[in-house]
C-alpha cells in the first residue's frame, strides 16, 4: 500500500508541476504581448513627438521672432531623445553622457547653430528615466532663459554644459557667454522657478550666478535616489 501511495503522490506532484509550468508559460506569453504593445505605443508617441517637432521648427522659420517656436521644438526633442535612450533596453538606466550629447545636438538644430557649445558628462553616470528627465528639463530651461536674456534677437553665443560626480553627489552646470541678466529682476520668473522645482524633485539645489561674461546655472543633487 505504501508503494502505491508513493507512486500516487509522485504522479500528483508531476501533474502539479506541469500545471504550474503551463501557468508560467501563459503568464510569460501575456507579458511578452504587453511588452510588445508598450513598445509599439512608445514608438508611436516618439514618432508623433518627432512630427510635431518638425512642424514647429518649420513654422519658426516663417516668424520674425522664432525663439518661442524653437524653444517648444527643443522641449519636444528632449522628450524624443529620452524615448530614444530607452530603445535598446527598457530596463536600463539612461546614460547621461549620450543623453546630454543628444540634447546638445537638438539645441544646435533648434537654433540654427546660433548657439554653439559642448555638453560633457562623466561616462559612468547613469540615471533612471524620471531623474534623467528632470536633468534634461533643467538643461532645456537654462538654454531657454539664455535665449530670452543672454542672446536676445539674433545674437550668437555659446553654452557649455558639464555633468560630473563630486563625491556622492552630481553637479550639472550650464554656462553661457551672453550679456547676462539681472537675477534680482528675473528670480521669480517661470523658468527659474521651474528649475528650482526640478531640483527639489531630485532632492537637490539649484543656484544662479552672474559671471563676468554670461550666467551660470548650477544644479547639485544626490547621485542615488533616496
Amino acid at each position: 500500500m505504501s508503494e502505491v501511495a508513493g507512486v500516487s503522490s509522485t504522479v500528483e506532484g508531476k501533474n502539479r508541476i506541469a500545471e504550474l509550468e503551463a501557468e508560467l508559460a501563459r503568464v510569460q506569453a501575456e507579458l511578452r504581448a504587453e511588452t510588445d504593445r508598450y513598445r509599439e505605443l512608445r514608438h508611436r508617441v516618439r514618432n508623433d513627438l518627432q512630427a510635431l517637432t518638425t512642424l514647429i521648427s518649420a513654422q519658426s522659420r516663417r516668424l520674425e521672432r522664432p525663439e518661442g517656436c524653437s524653444n517648444c521644438a527643443m522641449r519636444l526633442r528632449s522628450a524624443v531623445e529620452l524615448h530614444n535612450a530607452l530603445d535598446d533596453d527598457d530596463e536600463a538606466e539612461i546614460c547621461m553622457s549620450s543623453y546630454l550629447w543628444a540634447l546638445s545636438e537638438a539645441r544646435r538644430k533648434a537654433f540654427d547653430e546660433r548657439i554653439v557649445g559642448e555638453a560633457i558628462a562623466d561616462e559612468d553616470i547613469f540615471l533612471d528615466y524620471r531623474r534623467a528627465q528632470c536633468v534634461g528639463l533643467v538643461y532645456v530651461e537654462a538654454v531657454t532663459n539664455a535665449m530670452k536674456h543672454a542672446f536676445p534677437g539674433a545674437a550668437h553665443g555659446e553654452v557649455q554644459v558639464l555633468l560630473r560626480r563630486i563625491g556622492d553627489r552630481l553637479e550639472l552646470t550650464i554656462a553661457d557667454n551672453g550679456c547676462g541678466f539681472d537675477l534680482a529682476k528675473v528670480v521669480k520668473g517661470d523658468g527659474l522657478q521651474l528649475i528650482r522645482g526640478l531640483a527639489r524633485q531630485l532632492k537637490g539645489e539649484a543656484s544662479f550666478e552672474r559671471l563676468p561674461i554670461g550666467t551660470l546655472v548650477r544644479l547639485v543633487f544626490p547621485e542615488h535616489a533616496g
